[in-house]
């Protein structure tokens, strides 16, 4: 009896040892508890980030530019021959391009040349003509639009200010609005100055008579004659002239074509210099209070690269946020603006790459 007795404990505590270890091998994973872990993870992560990044650091965007001088001349010209390519560095007194006046071209017979390198003179005046009155086709077809569309602005105009008055909507509506209304009526009026300065163009082309006889000596060979050695506006025996640069730097765009004419009010070609490559910074007013002239701040550019920067000076003035910086639907804001220049060749080196783009600027606070 005692020995049955021994044999059922005994069974009975094997049954319950067994019993535990299925059971442990048969829990399932918890998956609520993982993803709950994960977010909770994850939320402190992002608030302790922002935490961080709002009391320690501020931040502000900014822009990467070069000095640049825009070439243009103060009379409708036509140029002749261009001295430089694109990419290509210039000094101070080099000859950009070679040029005729209006009145040079047009006007008397006796500075007259056939520019058209030996070509027939009539083919020439005929194309010029034809090219002419196909752009002044092209304007009156984007006046008529753009005069359409005005027409719809300026209607809308007195329903938007009644709006304002009632805070129906922002005035930031009336302000976009009426500054649209302007654009148009500067690009209608700048268009229909072109087509009178391109009238006036075709009426000298169809009075142009070339004497072959005038001037047999070619163009080329006067400006070899010359050896280029004149300043800007000086006029050779050939009746052309010469355009030299204002400053030190690298020929970045040429707008115009040889034998292009080009209007006083257009770009001819433009001349960075990329070596005075500066970063212009946008701070919101709040954070006056930790930046200074000379501070170290961190730029990150759009695809990742990151540099470094020293805060040059500060703008007199609170300047309004660029277009591409601001939130839309959102009030204007006026923030500071500062120059922030390379610390040293090797941030030089970096920045020049990346002219016009957009670039985050970070500064701690202590």
């Amino acid at each position: 009896m005692k020995s049955v007795n021994f044999k059922r404990k005994e069974e009975s505590y094997l049954r319950y040892f067994e019993e535990q270890q299925n059971r442990g091998k048969n829990r399932p994973f918890n998956w609520d508890r993982f993803v709950y872990l994960i977010l909770l993870a994850l939320f402190l992560f992002f608030t302790g980030r922002f935490v961080i990044n709002s009391y320690f650091y501020i931040e502000g965007n900014g822009q990467v530019l070069f000095e640049s001088v825009d070439i243009r001349h103060t009379d409708d010209i036509r140029i002749l021959k261009f001295g430089v390519k694109e990419g290509q560095d210039v000094e101070i007194g080099d000859t950009l391009f070679t040029y005729f006046l209006d009145e040079d071209v047009f006007g008397e017979a006796g500075n007259s040349v056939n520019i058209a390198g030996g070509g027939q003179p009539d083919s020439w005046v005929e194309r010029e003509i034809y090219n002419l009155r196909k752009r002044i086709d092209l304007n009156k077809v984007n006046i008529l639009d753009k005069e359409k569309l005005l027409a719809i602005y300026e209607k809308d105009l007195e329903r938007v200010r009644n709006e304002v008055i009632l805070d129906a909507v922002s005035h930031t509506n009336l302000e976009n609005l009426e500054y649209q209304i302007n654009k148009l009526e500067a690009e209608i009026n700048l268009m229909t100055e072109e087509n009178r300065i391109y009238r006036k163009q075709i009426g000298y082309l169809k009075d142009f008579i070339v004497d072959p006889e005038v001037m047999d000596i070619s163009i080329e060979q006067s400006m070899s004659d010359q050896g280029y050695v004149m300043l800007a506006g000086i006029e050779n025996i050939q009746g052309f002239k010469v355009f030299t640069s204002p400053i030190k730097g690298n020929v970045t765009r040429i707008h115009k074509e040889p034998y292009e004419v080009a209007l006083k009010t257009e770009n001819i070609l433009s001349i960075h210099q990329p070596n005075n490559v500066h970063i212009k910074g946008f701070f919101d007013q709040e954070d006056l209070r930790y930046l200074n002239e000379g501070d170290i701040v961190n730029i990150e550019f759009a695809d990742g690269t990151k540099s470094k920067g020293v805060v040059d000076r500060f703008y007199s003035a609170t300047y309004i946020l660029p277009q591409e910086f601001q939130k839309k639907f959102e009030p204007t804001t006026r923030t500071l603006a500062a120059d922030i220049l390379p610390i040293g060749e090797n941030d030089l080196n970096v920045w020049k790459k990346y002219y016009k783009l957009s670039v985050k600027i970070t500064k701690r606070t202590f």
